[in-house]
């Protein structure tokens, strides 16, 4: 006999086991998602290159992938950043915000759609601030602003108020990206997934962040929906017709071998008195 012939009795088993199978079929054919589709996400690297952040690989990433949305004018995907570069030569823009007292703080810019917390023009990153220029002094009078000195005779005036310019300051790249970056714990498992190990997939499409991800090993990630494939059933009704039909499967096997198995009681045998 072939050493690889099953025995009647290990047959037997097998068709036991595959019944067995068959009939937990409700627990692992959903787990398969046949009818869901199946997205996968990868990471390139975002690293410190001089005074500013750039992606390791970036042909790799989809186009327009810049390394954070919260550093604009980084890429070759950026806007033209005029504006911000009217600023970086030392030049400062008026705004129409006044500030009670004076000085420099550290404040987000919204130019057109963008709402940005660090620039980077030409390889350097600087930080949007907003100063209250001590040489522009305002006074309310009427509800109405008028720099100091010509507001109407006779009215009065209140406060002195400060009108805020605004500036870039360089700022660290280093302190910069790790302002950006998020935890894995706190974006979707998938995501998080695909910035520690290089993959992730999911079954429902996710939102990923625009801007990096910080691992534990201290690395940034930007991660990207790289590919997406259908399912592999089209109709749910489908994985419902195999479920349903597994666990018929599995019953009927198991109803065949009903009748081929034989129980023998291996027991201590009992012993009875005798009447007398």
């Amino acid at each position: 006999m072939s050493p690889t012939t099953l025995t009647p009795r290990r047959r037997d088993a097998l068709r036991a086991l595959v019944a067995v199978l068959l009939l937990v079929g409700p627990v692992w054919i959903p787990a398969l998602h046949l009818d869901d589709p199946t997205y996968q996400y990868e990471r390139t690297r975002v690293v410190v290159d001089g005074g500013g952040v750039a992606l390791v690989n970036g042909s790799e990433a989809p186009p327009r992938t810049t390394p954070s949305d919260r550093i604009v004018c980084a890429g070759t995907a950026s806007r033209a950043c005029a504006f911000e570069r009217h600023l970086t030569r030392n030049h400062t823009v008026l705004t129409g915000i006044y500030a009670s007292t004076p000085g420099e703080r550290t404040d987000t810019f919204a130019v057109g759609p963008d709402r940005y917390d660090y620039v980077q023009i030409d390889g350097t990153i600087y930080e949007p601030v907003t100063l209250a220029n001590r040489s522009r002094t305002y006074v309310v009078a009427n509800g109405t602003v008028y720099r100091r000195g010509t507001a109407p005779d006779g009215v009065a005036t209140s406060g002195t108020l400060y009108r805020s310019e605004l500036s870039l300051r360089r700022a660290s790249a280093t302190e910069a990206l790790a302002d950006v970056s998020r935890d894995p714990d706190a974006v979707p498992a998938p995501i998080g997934r695909a910035a520690e190990t290089g993959v992730g997939t999911s079954h429902t499409r996710l939102d990923v962040p625009q801007t990096p991800i910080r691992t534990d090993d201290g690395t940034y990630s930007r991660v990207y929906l790289a590919e997406w494939r259908g399912p592999v059933v089209e109709s749910g009704w489908i994985e419902t017709l195999l479920v349903v039909g597994s666990s018929i499967a599995g019953l009927v096997t198991l109803y065949r071998l009903r009748r081929r198995v034989e129980i023998t009681y291996v027991g201590p045998r009992e012993e009875h008195d005798s009447e007398p």
